[in-house]
């Protein structure tokens, strides 16, 4: 799967996810490692697609305003 359809298919699943959610989570819903999980979502975050939130200790990934 390339890069692209990667970052496409997670940011379908953090938009249609009801609650917060983090890199374990979206790892596990969609059957991907956690590392190239990780990676990927520290690319779309720094692309500005994606947002880091944390409360207390826990981050949790939302779709970027931008």
């Amino acid at each position: 799967m390339s890069d692209e359809e990667l970052k496409a298919r997670i940011l379908e699943y953090v938009r249609n996810s009801k609650r917060k959610i983090g890199a374990r989570q979206i790892a596990e819903g969609l059957e991907l490692e956690l590392r190239t999980t990780k990676k990927v979502l520290s690319e779309m975050v720094n692309d500005g697609t994606l947002e880091f939130e944390s409360f207390g200790g826990a981050t949790f990934i939302k779709v970027g305003e931008g």
